[in-house]
């Protein structure tokens, strides 16, 4: 293993992208093969990246979210073809929008009924839109509290941007399915996820909730200015996904570290056991959780994604599929997903590597991250 040309894109290329530090760790065979950080923390102070800082996970959340999911489906307690309206009744009677042929658009009553399926595939006709006049009004009527059960039964009001089933569409679905983890576990999707996948694994700095110790460790977070091209300082405790102090974001509301990750991401790599010895899914589970669910029309949709060409989508990760379309060194199989400000989370059980790459900033997605796994797994090689 050569990791110099790795050293060489995390020192020089990503600093002209204007991406101020890095923190990327590799496994192989449950053993750390490769740990840098890179650049800075805070471009002002011109502080390193600390090895312990704490991240938003953001969308990497939704690896953790699946993963409990699927706990629940081996279990017998859920099943992908159950109706959302089994759980949440708002759900029965969903509307949708439909463009007519003229152009005009109308609202009418779904034909298809929501399924988990529907959700863990992103394939639900939910969008990103935060300013929902749902989620606008359970914050006002909570105070900023926002508590999940409210927040997901309040999803079902504003209209579907397609049929149930229909399409890809990148979305709030997986923060539907903690609401539905709460719901049949009886318990917080925080305290579900603590005692059933981060105590496990020994990941003890992962959790939703942002205190005042996890601030202290934070790294400093940026957004991308596209037009200077460079980092624009915002606050730490910025994740507008985190819609109030009693919601557990299933989808973007995750805080964690490196070493935690790359925990849950060698697990996946063997087939839900954990490095320590203790397993959170069967390696029957675990493969489910990775086998691409969508279908050609969805496929196609879902791979206008820079980053994901020549992948499926499984429930709630890429799943590598074809790729020679996107010229990608990754074996088939190989599955994970990525955050807002770009932490990348990969598993390989062909090849046996894990990785964990966090960043705090994002917006580069398309250009990172094909590169990044592409130069981690020629170094491999050498």
């Amino acid at each position: 293993m050569n990791f110099g040309p790795l050293k060489e894109f995390l020192d020089t290329c990503l600093p002209m992208l204007g991406i101020p530090g890095s923190d990327t760790v590799i496994y192989k065979g449950r053993e750390e093969v490769f740990r840098y950080q890179s650049g800075y923390d805070s471009i002002a102070e011109k502080t390193p990246v600390r090895p312990d800082a704490l991240y938003h996970m953001y969308s990497v959340t939704k690896v953790s979210t699946c993963v409990a999911a699927t706990q629940l489906i081996e279990r017998g307690e859920i099943m992908i073809t159950d109706p959302v309206s089994a759980y949440f009744p708002e759900y029965k009677n969903i509307n949708v929008r439909v463009k007519n042929p003229d152009g005009t658009e109308e609202i009418r009553p779904a034909k298809n009924q929501l399924l988990i399926k529907h959700l863990l595939s992103m394939t639900g006709g939910l969008d990103y839109n935060l300013n929902r006049p749902g989620i606008r009004r359970v914050k006002a009527e909570t105070g900023g509290k926002a508590p999940t059960l409210d927040i997901v039964r309040a999803l079902a009001e504003d209209p579907f941007n397609f049929e149930p089933g229909t399409n890809y569409q990148y979305s709030l679905c997986l923060d539907i399915i903690g609401g539905i983890i709460e719901l049949v576990s009886g318990k917080r999707l925080s305290e579900y996820m603590k005692e059933n996948i981060f105590e496990p694994l020994g990941m003890k700095n992962t959790s939703f909730g942002l205190t005042d110790s996890k601030l202290e460790r934070l790294a400093t977070q940026y957004l991308y200015d596209s037009e200077t091209k460079s980092a624009k300082e915002v606050s730490k405790d910025y994740n507008p996904f985190v819609f109030g102090t009693e919601y557990d974001s299933g989808g973007a509301g995750l805080i964690s570290c490196v070493d935690d990750q790359i925990l849950l991401a060698d697990a996946l790599t063997h087939l839900g056991v954990g490095k320590n010895g203790n397993r959170i899914l069967s390696s029957y589970a675990t493969n489910l959780m990775r086998t691409n669910i969508l279908d050609d029309v969805q496929y196609k949709s879902f791979n206008k994604i820079a980053q994901v060409k020549g992948y499926g989508y499984g429930y709630g990760v890429r799943t590598n599929m074809h790729p020679e379309e996107g010229g990608n060194l990754m074996p088939v199989g190989e599955f994970g997903w990525d955050g807002a400000r770009l932490a990348y989370i990969s598993s390989c059980p062909e090849s046996g590597i894990s990785i964990f790459h966090a960043e705090h900033m994002g917006s580069l997605h398309g250009t990172v991250i094909p590169r990044l796994r592409n130069i981690v797994y020629s170094c491999m090689d050498y």
